[in-house]
């Protein structure tokens, strides 16, 4: 049996104080029986939570390179009529909350930084691009992190430019993709926060 298509999925890094809003967000929509929109990159959409749900909470750690850590909360329900989740969703209720937005308030959507964002179109197979050619503005403008496999079979990320030229890349080569792309997550997560230092020789 294979698994469903993933009709929603969003990532972006935070840090701890704001995922506790997060949480407190969907804590009060629990209680209260509110719809939560969740608004991605590219994609929006809202789920309401029915009174009886199953959790699971799974804790994962993988060596290598890099160590990554992992704390996965699942929540199962029965959605017979299929009215929980409506995909696209693009006007709000009334008493909907807003609980995982790409653009945080106060940020600057136009600053990649700023966000700490990696939509689901950001981390690309080498030769496709995550860019739409009608795009323009801004959203033409983003750079990207290509994710792919050398001659040697090993899997290797770089960053692209939106110009098209290699700014930056793994300098090592990984076993699978997972491992490629979860070192492109950890980058993003450690420059958010880095700084500029300039070393004497």
């Amino acid at each position: 049996m294979t698994d469903p298509p993933t009709e929603f999925e969003f990532e972006r890094a935070y840090d701890r104080d704001d995922l506790a809003e997060v949480f407190r967000t969907l804590a009060d929509a629990l209680e209260s029986g509110d719809r939560v929109r969740l608004s991605g990159a590219d994609a929006s959409a809202s789920v309401a939570v029915p009174p009886r749900v199953v959790a699971e909470f799974e804790l994962e750690r993988e060596s290598g390179e890099p160590a990554i850590a992992e704390l996965e909360i699942d929540l199962e329900w029965e959605d017979a009529d299929g009215s929980s989740i409506r995909i696209g969703d693009e006007s709000a209720g009334e008493g909907d909350r807003v609980a995982v937005r790409a653009d945080p308030p106060g940020s600057d959507p136009a600053s990649e930084a700023s966000t700490a964002a990696i939509p689901p179109t950001a981390v690309t197979e080498r030769g496709e691009s995550s860019e739409p050619n009608a795009a323009s503005g801004s959203e033409k403008r983003r750079s990207r992190f290509e994710v792919y496999e050398d001659r040697a079979d090993e899997w290797r990320w770089r960053l692209v430019h939106w110009n098209g030229n290699v700014i930056g890349d793994s300098g090592e080569g990984y076993a699978s993709k997972r491992n490629a792309t979860r070192a492109v997550k950890s980058v993003i997560r450690a420059a958010s926060t880095a700084h500029v230092v300039e070393l004497e020789e």
